[in-house]
């Protein structure tokens, strides 16, 4: 193994390694929601991705310098190949002296190898240069305290896990704007009964990406026939969550409706005695369940849970709300309602409410501008609303509403229940190749359409994907992220893709920092997208010239795969 090949080595991969396994560690610790603790995670990832970032220049030093000898090297040797071609020595001798050249500095790779060895290690520049990344290094032991402490082996988590919001069936304070046609289609679907189906009971599921309002809707449906008790004698209200935890769930459901409030939960010591008690209760009435927050994709916990129902009335309903079209599918839905974004004129109704509070808009007429160009941006997502607009609401002024409105979604201050929150979650439930292919949209614009052969062709070039992967794996990637309504298809455009806006923002919020853009503000001949650097180089007209001095551009840091490039252009 080379010189260069073990700087390499030690200078990326390590690095990598360890930003990667601190923050992947210590991130799952209960003490890494303390406050405290997140700031000093944050402190030690930025001076360990600061350290590589300096470690892989030098790297890439070492790799032009051992290169730039060998080019040299090469160069004297065809030069005098060339020479003795050229002489009146007959064909025999020329080759015979170019054949023994050439195996000759075949036969002094070795010598070569010192000769570049040599003249990199003799630059003081390049000396200077690794003398500071080794004192970088040096300063790593005194992060390992901080690291240590952050991933001690004394496991202090609760046995619950950290929830990001707990549902009811409780209606909220906040007036209910919009969703009249879902509203009268999911109210029908209530009501009709199925007689095709051998099952008493129809699962409706109910998918759109967080924040777009699944849970509002229902939540609206089920408090209409809750208090309306002629169409179902029972009505149950479950928060599932991404734990599926069938013991618990049957148990609420059997300790819902006529029981005592104050029935213990454990008194019931097992699944079966639960799910007994259940189906004596759902036995011949019409039974109406919220599975509320879905995420399980095992068809068979689901049939499990489900059990119980198969004695309840014919014309009984299970309303499940989930991200994924796979949950909506495995539940055996017999209707799946796709959730959008509130029209245009609803979603301003309500992020009046919420920006303006009791103030009347009408009052604050360069306010109510400012805020309809910040609903442009906001895709139609009442959760986004709610975040946005309760930071403008913190002051009715110009200054500050302009402030917001100028800034990306992610960068406005979010508390944990709100929008970036939300769309977290989705992200963590992705499995690392689907993160670092979903980070990659954030090098091109929103609604920038992508063809499904070029964006499976640009995930193989970035390493996202192996050359050797054969399409259909490609296609199943695409797959997935249409199934967890990470990407959306372009209505009458086969075998193309967008990306929600909204999930576009948050895109970009991972990425920060992490890739390189070039915009066209003088309408040259330039790519109108985020490339990475390689792609622009071959894509820019040559007659333009350009100078980019020492770019920086790097792979977004995901999972196992983390990939760096540093390219530098004239």
């Amino acid at each position: 193994m080379d010189t260069s090949a073990i700087g390499g080595w030690v200078a990326s991969a390590f690095i990598s390694k360890l930003v990667e396994k601190v923050c992947s560690y210590a991130g799952d610790q209960y003490e890494y929601q303390r406050e405290d603790t997140k700031e000093k995670l944050r402190t030690l990832e930025k001076n360990l991705s600061s350290i590589q970032t300096v470690a892989e220049d030098v790297v890439d030093l070492f790799d032009y310098r051992v290169l730039q000898a060998q080019a040299e090297d090469k160069g004297r040797v065809n030069s005098v190949a060339s020479a003795l071609a050229g002489s009146p020595s007959s064909s025999r001798t020329t080759n015979t002296t170019a054949s023994t050249i050439t195996s000759s500095s075949s036969g002094s790779t070795a010598k070569q190898s010192v000769r570049a060895l040599k003249r990199f290690f003799f630059c003081d520049e390049d000396i200077d240069e690794l003398i500071s990344v080794v004192h970088m290094f040096v300063d790593i032991d005194s992060h390992m305290q901080t690291f240590l402490k952050l991933v001690e082996l004394e496991d202090s988590r609760p046995v619950q896990a950290v929830q990001w919001r707990t549902t009811t069936s409780m209606p909220g304070s906040k007036k209910f704007f919009g969703r009249v046609n879902e509203e009268t289609h999911l109210k029908k679907l209530l009501v009709q009964k199925n007689d095709e189906s051998s099952k008493p009971y129809d699962v409706i599921s109910v998918v759109g990406i967080g924040g777009v309002g699944k849970t509002a809707l229902v939540r609206r449906v089920y408090n209409h026939f809750h208090a309306n008790t002629c169409h179902f004698d029972l009505a149950v209200w479950l928060h599932v969550s991404d734990i599926f935890d069938v013991g618990r769930l049957t148990k609420e459901m059997a300790l819902s409706d006529t029981l005592s409030m104050s029935a213990d939960l454990n008194s019931l010591s097992s699944l079966d005695q639960a799910q007994r008690i259940l189906g004596d209760k759902l036995k011949g009435r019409r039974t109406l369940i919220v599975l509320d927050d879905v995420w399980n994709e095992l068809s068979s916990q689901s049939e499990n849970l489900c059990k119980p129902l198969h004695l309840a009335y014919k014309g009984s309903k299970v309303i499940v709300t989930t991200r994924s079209k796979n949950v909506a599918s495995i539940n055996g839905a017999t209707e799946i309602m796709h959730l959008h974004g509130l029209e245009d004129e609803d979603y301003w109704g309500y992020f009046s409410e919420c920006a303006f509070g009791d103030a009347n808009p009408s009052e604050y007429p360069q306010l109510e501008n400012i805020g309809r160009q910040v609903v442009r941006k906001l895709a139609g997502s009442p959760l986004a609303a709610k975040t946005v607009g309760g930071s403008l609401k913190l002051k009715l002024e110009e200054n500050h509403w302009r402030a917001v409105s100028g800034s990306k979604l992610w960068q406005i201050e979010q508390k944990e229940d709100d929008i970036i929150s939300a769309l977290w979650l989705s992200y963590e439930h992705l499995p690392d190749h689907l993160k670092q292919c979903f980070v990659y949209f954030a090098l091109f614009p929103k609604k920038y359409n992508f063809h499904g052969d070029v964006l499976v062709q640009m995930w193989r070039a970035h390493g996202f994907l192996s050359m050797e992967a054969p399409d259909e794996i490609a296609y199943g990637y695409i797959h997935d992220l249409l199934q967890l309504s990470f990407i959306e298809k372009v209505a009458n455009q086969e075998d193309q893709y967008v990306v929600h806006d909204l999930l576009h923002d948050f895109a970009e919020s991972i990425s920060n920092g992490e890739l390189f853009q070039i915009e066209d503000d003088f309408h040259l001949s330039v790519i109108r997208c985020r490339k990475t650097f390689s792609q622009l180089c071959s894509e820019i007209n040559t007659s333009n010239t350009y100078t980019i001095q020492q770019v920086t551009v790097r792979e977004p840091i995901v999972g196992n795969a983390t990939k760096r490039r540093r390219t530098s252009s004239q």
